[in-house]
């Protein structure tokens, strides 16, 4: 059974009420935001560093991550995150079934890249360890789903994963004008974190950019 965020909600309230902790202080929406920040990043209770562990529920993050695993056991059940986590488990634990899973999968196309967290980034690595047949489409300039768990750094070191993969930078634009993709660019290429690319376009240079200041 896959619970939705409602039954997440349910769950994780009894587990901070068996825990002995007031759940109006520490709330079952801040721990199962813990939790799915936990499993985005492709970590099970037991691999949850300390310096992750702020001081929420006096310092038990982890213990009540590892009982809401064991409710969720209990009742034959997971939740999205687990998903991806118990595949990253059951491939690192049992090398024959990555093997038969890598076989099947000699092709793998994926699409948003920079959407990525770090679970699908480890679960995307295993997979495509031994064809190395991946192709991966994206823009580091609209990672904007970084408070989900989009990790752009995925996208970044794809060529440090895959080495001898080749880059293609679609630069030709067909929906803006030129003024645009100038204003556009000029911002963009203030960001820190970015492969960086020249955006150009066959079309008319249109319009200047104009600011406007509303209420």
């Amino acid at each position: 059974t896959i619970l939705d965020t409602d039954d997440q909600l349910r769950l994780v309230k009894q587990v901070i009420e068996a825990a002995d902790l007031d759940p109006r202080r520490w709330t079952p929406r801040a721990l199962l935001s813990i939790i799915e920040r936990c499993k985005d990043r492709g970590q099970t209770p037991d691999k949850v560093p300390e310096s992750d562990i702020d001081d929420f529920a006096l310092g038990r993050t982890r213990q009540l991550y590892a009982a809401y695993q064991e409710r969720l056991r209990t009742l034959n059940a997971c939740d999205f995150g687990d998903l991806l986590l118990h595949g990253l488990t059951l491939f690192g634990q049992h090398p024959e079934i990555l093997a038969d899973y890598q076989e099947r999968f000699r092709a793998i196309l994926v699409d948003e890249y920079q959407d990525t967290n770090v679970a699908q980034y480890l679960w995307l690595r295993l997979l495509a360890q031994r064809h190395r047949n991946i192709t991966c489409v994206g823009d580091d300039d609209q990672s904007i789903y970084g408070w989900r768990g989009a990790e752009v750094g995925n996208i970044l070191r794809f060529e440090q994963d895959f080495p001898g993969a080749e880059v293609v930078r679609l630069e030709c634009n067909y929906r803006s004008t030129g003024h645009i993709l100038g204003a556009a660019s000029g911002l963009i290429a203030r960001n820190r974190s970015r492969l960086g690319k020249t955006l150009w376009t066959e079309g008319e240079m249109g319009e200047r950019v104009r600011i406007a200041s509303l209420w």
